[in-house]
């Protein structure tokens, strides 16, 4: 690292795959910090051999060592695709074991909003990927409309759906999830129970309203 640092490095790349390397990955950073590197860009993969909570906290990682070290960490969660798989080859429906099709887009929809990067500042990634493991669920099961226009129905729509979301049992929640998880809505959608049904019926707001 302090060969590195005496080059024209700016930014230091470096990978964040897997949970399990979260030790090295610190003693990586801090390390940088100690020798003069301020700049970096971090990658992230995510639907491969990981679950969703793997990657909030990967990222939540990065936030915190740029408050500790004052350094700044650009966060970019790639996507994985088995390209030499030839049953998906030609196409980008891979779905890791798990995840699931919703929370995919969940994820691609926040970083549709942020440009694809998550950069330092608490405030900043609490609003897009939630102050707690718990609002990050809450953040993959909303409608994807809800977090692409965040501010837009914060405090009408998206309060409303997850105050009926939660007022669903163990049972309609497991019917509700079962669809929500597949991410293919239209009017049609429904499970033929007026409490899964209502609150299904948000899923089905357009990302981009007229």
């Amino acid at each position: 690292m302090k060969k590195l640092a005496e080059t024209n490095i700016r930014p230091l790349r470096i990978a964040f795959d897997h949970y399990s390397m979260k030790d090295t990955y610190e003693n990586a950073i801090r390390s940088a910090a100690t020798h003069g590197i301020k700049q970096l860009a971090n990658y992230l993969l995510y639907n491969f051999e990981d679950k969703p909570d793997d990657l909030y906290y990967r990222l939540k990682i990065n936030i915190d060592l740029c408050d500790e070290l004052s350094v700044t960490i650009y966060s970019f969660p790639m996507k994985y695709h088995p390209i030499d798989d030839l049953d998906y080859f030609y196409n980008r429906e891979y779905i890791g074991k798990h995840w699931n099709r919703k929370f995919i887009r969940s994820v691609q929809a926040v970083l549709n909003a942020t440009k694809g990067k998550i950069g330092r500042g608490k405030s900043f990634f609490e609003e897009a990927f939630g102050k707690n493991i718990d609002e990050f669920h809450k953040i993959l099961w909303m409608p994807e409309a809800f977090i692409i226009h965040r501010f837009k129905y914060k405090d009408n729509l998206t309060a409303e759906w997850w105050e009926k979301y939660n007022c669903l049992d163990e049972v309609q929640l497991h019917k509700l999830k079962k669809v929500v998880a597949a991410n293919l809505f239209d009017e049609t959608t429904a499970t033929g129970e007026s409490a899964v049904d209502e609150v299904l019926k948000y899923y089905q707001v357009k990302r981009c309203p007229k």
